[in-house]
């Protein structure tokens, strides 16, 4: 089932959108950083069938796009989706999110509970108190000096072509669980062709804005007041076991399904294994 992309006015700007169409519960999407709902169609199609299906792109990705504001973060996103939600839908849906795209999800959920059935979150990242009291009390231009986010700013993001790109990540841990047909479609659909050969589709300026921000996700986790699954991949800088536990001892209610042979890109880089997992939870919280 190939989707059909649609625009939506939100207020000055025009929100893009992935329609599979369909019938059955409305299903809405929502993406990892530095990825587009289109990366994740190999995921999407398998769940698609049994829902009416939309993913909503994030800002980053709309037709000119607005530069990110230093003193916003992740809510923006959960904001945008509120007033998507609003603009395009007839009743409450049932949220699936992965990673960025899964807290993002959680923050709307407890905003706007009306607007949500249920939710399916995959990876749900968060760093500790300590580590995001760090990020908001270091000047933003200072914060792109800490570690990880200074190595992410200096990861490469224009290739000559696509070959040189598939080259260039097949031996990158970050890409190791995809196959050469995953990895091929992720490059396809994260990129666009330019006068310089081809360079990432989500804004690099965006991208680094968003681990600047990154939010101590707990307290949204644990006040979510909607049915929840939590699917979660190996342990990782991005999903802290200590959270993961935190939100089992603080809401045991939430079901959890638990799969360590994959890592944080799971959707992207085992889409068969993720989307029967999350049909799984579905039909666990339906």
């Amino acid at each position: 089932m190939m989707p059909i992309q649609s625009q939506t006015q939100l207020g000055p700007h025009i929100a893009t959108a992935l329609q599979f169409g369909g019938a059955g519960t409305p299903l809405h999407f929502y993406h990892a950083n530095g990825f587009g709902a289109s990366a994740y169609l190999p995921y999407l199609q398998r769940i698609a069938p049994h829902y009416c299906l939309s993913a909503l792109n994030m800002r980053p990705l709309w037709p000119n796009a607005p530069a990110p504001e230093r003193k916003i973060g992740w809510h923006q996103y959960a904001d945008d989706l509120i007033a998507w939600l609003e603009a395009t839908q007839s009743g409450p849906v049932v949220g699936l999110g992965h990673s960025m795209g899964a807290v993002a999800t959680a923050f709307a959920a407890n905003k706007r509970p009306d607007l949500f059935q249920a939710l399916v979150l995959i990876e749900p990242p968060g760093t500790s108190l300590a580590v995001s009291a760090l990020l908001r009390s270091v000047p933003y231009n200072l914060r792109k000096r800490l570690g990880p986010i200074r190595a992410a700013s200096r990861a490469r993001h224009i290739w000559p072509d696509c070959e040189t790109m598939f080259g260039d990540l097949r031996p990158d841990p970050a890409y190791k669980r995809f196959d050469d047909a995953g990895l091929r479609h992720l490059i396809a659909n994260t990129t666009h062709n330019n006068t310089k050969g081809v360079s990432l589709s989500f804004p690099v300026n965006w991208e680094m804005h968003n681990y600047l921000h990154a939010p101590h996700s707990l307290p949204a986790l644990s006040r979510l007041q909607v049915p929840t699954h939590i699917i979660a991949a190996k342990t990782s800088f991005f999903c802290p076991p200590e959270v993961m536990a935190k939100i089992e001892a603080k809401r045991p209610d939430v079901r959890f399904s638990n799969f360590p042979n994959h890592g944080h890109l799971m959707p992207l880089e085992a889409p068969e294994d993720a989307a029967t997992a999350t049909l799984d939870a579905l039909g666990t919280l339906l």
